[in-house]
């Protein structure tokens, strides 16, 4: 049996897609959701200005609209429909290749980001399924984000030099300034990317070894591990999140920095939380700073996971002096679940090693965002993220340093981070 053999005989795919054969060489199949988008051309302009790669590349592109879909939204899909038909005629080749399926009618209880998502990126590992190439690379983008010149050679330099890589994060940044919206999507988006940029700043200063960013647009998967984890979810918004988290526990899963993505800051209404509302919340003035979270949240976290490795060993007695040493939000929130977890994972587990994989496929980046949300409602007041970050930098520098502007705290924190290209 084929590696993917098994998942894509539960999915439903466009068979039309593989009336063209893929290239023996393809190496990257770069799939993107469409829904309503005006801005697809822009994209496809993007990938096709990368600097050309080893392997072959195909687009999959995936137009979706639901039963519940507006009439203008119908509308702009048939728009990038003769767009994409009109691109690949002028700009497919041997080594860039642009396929497109279009879905309509999708029930309204399926449709959304994760269906989306999925659909594209299901056929995408259909490709490399024919090919038999398990280590085929699926790449996640969006229809409204660009890419710099390097991004394909890139990826495939990442996973060739990488050969165990399962997965990566590709390094973003949202444009801050220019002409095309108004000023204070920019000034929204700054916050927003700040707050995304502390939140994994937040969590490495704690020691969480899974704080990755979870950015649809921005990652990319080997295909037999897309087919072993069970693909994209249906999730209407933060597919992307629930996805990596099911990824990155298993290991090999690293920061790729070496080339940058631009999403695009607009506003939009298509997901309930993300880029889109927070910038809807600032255009139509709503909020002009964004909360974030209290340092005090991050340093608890940390008591409680440096002491982590010493309950491998604890007895009961010690085990407990150690529950009741940690931060009052810390064990308030983790409660009685805890002791059972923890049975549970020290029964299972033959070496301290093992027992921290286990440990934290339980306590995940779910389980970690659950008890940030709770320590902010029950003990933390959220604060403006331009204070919230300074604070904490402040806290974890010897000097205490005069507190900066948001777009500032952004550059330093970008700067930091591109820096970091650990493989876990």
């Amino acid at each position: 049996m084929s590696f993917a053999k098994a998942y894509l005989e539960k999915v439903s795919l466009d068979l039309t897609i593989d009336q063209k054969d893929p290239s023996p060489d393809l190496s990257l199949v770069v799939a993107i959701p469409c829904y309503n988008e005006s801005g697809l051309l822009n994209t496809l302009h993007s990938l096709r200005r990368c600097t050309p790669t080893e392997g072959d590349v195909e687009v999959i592109i995936a137009i979706n609209s639901s039963q519940s879909s507006d009439e203008s939204a119908i509308k702009q899909n048939r728009v990038s429909e003769i767009e994409v038909e009109n691109f690949s005629r002028e700009h497919t080749d041997q080594k860039f290749c642009i396929l497109q399926t279009n879905k309509s009618g999708i029930p309204a209880r399926e449709a959304g980001a994760g269906f989306a998502r999925k659909l594209a990126m299901d056929h995408a590992l259909s490709r490399f399924h024919k090919l038999g190439k398990k280590d085929g690379i699926i790449l996640s983008l969006d229809a409204d984000t660009l890419c710099d010149t390097g991004y394909l050679s890139a990826v495939e330099k990442h996973f060739s030099n990488n050969p165990t890589a399962k997965a990566c994060s590709i390094y973003f940044e949202h444009p801050v300034e220019g002409p095309e919206f108004d000023h204070r999507v920019y000034t929204g988006i700054i916050q927003y990317e700040l707050h995304l940029r502390y939140y994994i700043e937040g969590l490495r200063f704690a020691g969480h070894p899974h704080a990755y960013h979870t950015v649809g647009s921005a990652f990319a998967v080997r295909a037999n591990t897309y087919a072993s984890q069970g693909g994209m979810n249906k999730k209407s918004a933060g597919e992307d999140f629930y996805f990596l988290q099911k990824i990155i526990p298993l290991g090999n899963y690293s920061d790729l920095n070496s080339t940058c993505l631009i999403p695009s800051p607009r506003p939009s209404s298509r997901v309930a939380f993300g880029t889109g509302p927070v910038i809807n919340q600032f255009l139509s003035g709503e909020i002009e700073e964004l909360d974030s979270y209290d340092p005090r949240s991050f340093y608890d976290l940390r008591e409680y996971i440096s002491d982590i490795p010493r309950l491998f060993h604890s007895g009961r007695n010690s085990t407990l002096s150690i529950f009741n040493s940690w931060p009052e939000s810390i064990q308030a929130e983790l409660g009685d679940e805890f002791f059972e977890r923890l049975k549970e994972i020290r029964s299972n587990s033959s070496s301290p090693a093992s027992y921290q994989k286990r440990f934290f496929r339980w306590f995940n980046m779910f389980r970690t965002m659950k008890y940030i949300n709770y320590a902010h409602r029950e003990h933390y007041p959220k604060m403006p993220v331009r204070d919230a970050v300074n604070k904490f930098l402040n806290q974890t520098n010897d000097v205490e340093k005069p507190a900066l502007e948001a777009r500032d705290l952004l550059m330093l924190i970008r700067q930091k981070q591109r820096g970091n290209s650990t493989i876990a």
